[in-house]
């Protein structure tokens, strides 16, 4: 099996400009896109402990605006239909726009702008403002989450206090309260350098067109010099240290950390497998014995984790209630030192070198975004100097042995001191020609892009297959989508869709659970049942040297599932313990709140898709074999397959398998309307010493079929569904009260939920709440949608819809999607002129129609002695102080 995963060799093209900017180029000539990723080798590594958090507040200033950019670096973007992001780690920073190729030379003219021109457009006002949103983002994904602390803790007690690891990149507030703009700027211009950088463009342009370009807009910009790699004191622990952490979960979980070795040590691939063996998939040791048999744990993990100056192992595992953290850390160190003493076997070391080998190739499907093409071959390229290991690194893991495993967990983990933490809950620049920066340049007429559409065919017994042929990677995907999903449980059962599915790769009439994920894992494949509002999917995505084996199993799974009495058990125990996390959680209590809100008793909608801890403890095994054999199969299902395959190829695999595949036909869910409120509501559920706010604010909003849905697509766009909206441009960018906020129109076969949803600052919740009123009344009485804005939200739209068809995974979603909601089958192909069809008029009288402020339910979760004064003080909604 291993030898057939043999990667082929990777083109590309290294150059290195005078001021020693590295640019690697590629062409890949797939879609008419580009990917472009910079990457600046500076991270919290790099800080002082004065200046902790630095370099992830750079993350964010980079995107306010450049001397010859100036405002927000998306606003130029996001209407050309580009994907933009960036992301900071202890040991570097990068930037991506994923863009049409008409628009790649105007990315990299911003992109060099602000590499050498950003300081001068920085103001006291910008660093002040992103500034809060970095507090924000500390709240939200830190103080206000469950086992949110946890990293920081781990930090500390691993490094000394001199040590750039013992601060996590959020950095501390502190710092950043004390950082001026003369301090932030000479950090910049330290390590913010051409020599200091990697940029990569991988897509859709010829070689030499883009290796002009990047010399163009950077071949100027004075060089700097390389990060120097800082002083670090020894790490090391004197003996174990266990610690305590009080918070507020359901749900205890037991870390363990060792000390062990920096990113491509020799003995860094061993722990990677090792950690594999113990806890990756579930025919995994430790997911076999705590989750599957003994039921002690709700998840576990285990993991080597390199970084450039040190590295670590771990293991984590989340209890199920009842159960004693000593007895679940007994069995976590057993397991390591059993291996210690006696190895791993070798059907364990292939199935992990397998898997390991598998997800190498599958990320080259990916050609942007975080980990694509373009991510990798800087990733490499920073570390190592040598972009071909985005290929070739495979090999340090396929030479590993058993004994070097068994090694390696002797020398770093058996007998030596580490860290525990419980989580317990209640209970020289060359001579270039300068650039004219002060007019940008023009993007060319983006290529024509039309959606593939599906070549239909259908078995002797009617079952229609789609077939998306895509042959650059050697891989393949595929889903046998059934119609109805959530939506077909009985009302008062909410819950049961779900565990139903979920119980099918459980067990059948030919293999176990177990045998299930073992073979799955032994091909390095991915088998998944899921279950949505309006389908059910039983999925698969393979190497195409494994199609025949793959099938086999997804079918077993589809047809032959038993439902055995123990997985039940477990599942459903493992099930209630979940539901009883969500507790943890200010998003999810905020979301179940709102949808209890919106729709009435008895209502399918009313709650989650995971359903209610009552509810869902009542189920029994015969309802859900009973929902299985109702309406889970051929009566309303296509298969969905796209990758490196023909119709010729697929069609007789398929009939051999499901050709003879009956049952019953099945109806499409029949979803009442609920009623929406008359009059704008606040609810209020406390949560005490919260040091944030969640919101949703919403109402009722359209079903996937309503005639509206593509002009509120473009209406959503404007007022919260990217970036560049009214809402964020209001609370993040001007206001500074908020990490982010987005708005959306969740529409299923029946009427979903609109709603806003952002994290708040708590002593300024009522100001917020009072904004996001302002501007959702704005839309429709005063300030409604310009020309421009839904000009712009159209070219985003359908410039960035390329994007969505790169991958086989993304072909057979998009397309599952169109079956299970009865769209024509050239929903996707005909997206432009569809949209290009949309006035603003239209845009307007649909907003009349489902927009509507006088229904508005504000959901909020927060410290009810903080916030609920000011709240009383808005005069647009009466406000409820609820228990949930």
């Amino acid at each position: 099996m291993i030898d057939s995963l043999k990667t082929q060799p990777f083109e590309f093209h290294k150059h290195t400009l005078g001021n020693g900017l590295d640019v690697i180029v590629k062409h890949q000539p797939r879609l008419p896109i580009v990917a472009i990723n910079l990457w600046y080798h500076v991270g919290s590594k790099n800080e002082e402990r004065n200046q902790r958090g630095y370099a992830h507040l750079f993350e964010h200033l980079m995107f306010e605006g450049s001397e010859h950019y100036p405002g927000d670096f998306f606003k130029h973007l996001q209407p050309l239909g580009a994907s933009i992001n960036g992301s900071t780690s202890s040991d570097r920073t990068n930037y991506f726009v994923d863009v049409p190729s008409a628009h790649a030379e105007l990315v990299l003219a911003m992109e060099s702008d602000r590499m050498a021109h950003l300081v001068p457009a920085l103001d006291d006002n910008k660093l002040k403002i992103q500034k809060g949103v970095v507090k924000n983002e500390y709240r939200q994904n830190y103080a206000n989450r469950p086992y949110g602390m946890v990293w920081q803790l781990l930090a500390e007690a691993l490094y000394p206090p001199q040590h750039p690891y013992s601060w996590l990149t959020i950095g501390v507030m502190e710092d950043l309260d004390s950082a001026s703009r003369e301090d932030v700027a000479a950090f910049f211009q330290r390590y913010y350098t051409p020599a200091n950088a990697s940029l990569a463009i991988v897509g859709d342009l010829p070689i030499d067109e883009m290796t002009a370009m990047a010399e163009r807009y950077f071949g100027s910009i004075p060089g700097g010099s390389k990060a120097i790699r800082p002083w670090t004191p020894p790490v090391g622990l004197g003996e174990s240290r266990e610690l305590t952490l009080q918070d507020r979960v359901e749900l205890d979980r037991h870390y363990i950390v060792w000390h062990t070795v920096p990113q491509f040590h020799e003995h860094d691939a061993p722990l990677h497998l090792l950690g594999d063996v113990l806890a990756r998939g579930r025919s995994s040791r430790l997911y076999k014995k705590l989750v599957i048999e003994r039921q002690w744990a709700q998840d576990v993990s285990a993991y080597q984790s390199g970084r450039e100056l040190a590295g670590t192992f771990g293991l984590t595992a989340t209890l199920r209630p009842g159960w004693s953290i000593a007895d679940v850390r007994g069995v976590l160190l057993d397991e390591v030192a059993e291996i210690a003493a006696n190895g791993v076997t070798v059907e364990e070391l292939e199935r992990v070198v397998t898997m390991k080998s598998a997800g190498f190739l599958f990320a080259l499907e990916h050609i942007g975004g975080f980990g694509g093409v373009a991510d990798r071959l800087n990733a490499y390229n920073v570390y190592r100097g040598d972009p071909s290991l985005i290929t070739t690194d495979l090999d340090r893991y396929r030479a590993v042995t058993p004994e070097a495993i068994r090694a390696a967990a002797a020398e770093y983990l058996v007998g030596k001191p580490s860290v525990s933490l419980s989580v317990v809950g209640r209970k020289t620049t060359a001579e270039v020609k300068a650039l004219d920066r002060k007019t940008p340049p023009t993007s060319k007429a983006p290529a024509a892009f039309r959606a593939p559409k599906p070549e239909v065919h259908t078995l002797k017994n009617g079952l229609p297959v789609w077939v998306l042929p895509q042959h650059d990677l050697p891989t393949v995907s595929l889903s046998v989508a059934m119609t109805g999903g959530g939506g077909l449980q009985p009302s008062r059962r909410p819950g049961l869709a779900q565990l139903a599915v979920a119980m099918m790769d459980e067990g059948t009439r030919s293999r176990q659970a177990a045998e299930i994920a073992l073979a799955a894992e032994a091909m390095g494949a991915s088998l998944s049942t899921s279950c949505g509002w309006d389908g059910a999917f039983v999925s698969l995505r393979c190497l195409k040297a494994v199609l025949n084996q793959g099938l086999d199993l997804a079918v077993d799974v589809l047809r032959e599932p038993t439902f055995p009495a123990a997985e039940w058990e477990r599942l459903q125990g493992q099930t209630l313990a979940a539901l009883k996390a969500e507790h943890d959680g200010a998003d999810s209590r905020c979301y179940r709140a709102i949808l209890k809100a919106l729709y009435g008793e008895g209502h399918p909608y009313r709650h989650p898709l995971d359903g209610v801890e009552s509810i869902v403890a009542e189920l029994s095994r015969e309802e859900a074999v009973d929902f299985h054999r109702r309406v889970l199969g051929p009566g309303r299902a296509a298969v969905i397959v796209a990758g490196d395959v023909t119709a010729d190829s697929i069609l007789p695999l398929l009939e051999a398998r499901l050709g003879d595949w009956t049952g019953a036909a099945v109806d499409r869910p029949e979803i009442p309307d609920p009623e929406r409120v008359d009059h704008p509501r606040i609810i209020l559920l406390n949560r005490p010493g919260a040091p944030q706010a969640v919101v949703r604010v919403g109402h009722v909003g359209i079903a996937r079929s309503d005639p509206d849905f593509d002009r509120l697509m473009l209406l959503n766009q404007v007022l919260g569904g990217q970036f560049t909206s009214r809402l964020n441009e209001k609370l993040r960018e001007e206001r500074g009260f908020t990490y982010g906020v987005r708005s959306s129109f969740d529409c299923r076969l029946g009427k979903g939920p609109f709603s806003i949803a952002a994290s708040l600052q708590s002593d300024r919740l009522a100001e917020a709440l009072e904004d996001v009123h302002h501007e959702v009344q704005a839309l429709v009485a005063g300030r409604p949608p310009t020309q421009a804005e839904i000009d712009d939200a159209r070219r985003a739209l359908v410039e960035g819809q390329t994007r969505q068809f790169e991958t086989p995974s993304a072909l057979v979603s998009r397309y599952a999607g169109v079956f299970i909601h009865g769209l024509p089958i050239e929903h996707f192909a005909s997206f432009p002129e569809r949209i290009a069809a949309v006035s603003l008029d239209d845009v307007i009288a649909a907003m009349h129609r489902q927009i509507h402020p006088s229904a508005l339910v504000a959901v909020v979760v927060a410290d009810l002695a903080q916030v609920h004064e000011p709240l009383k003080r808005l005069d647009w909604a009466e406000i409820e102080v609820v228990e949930d």
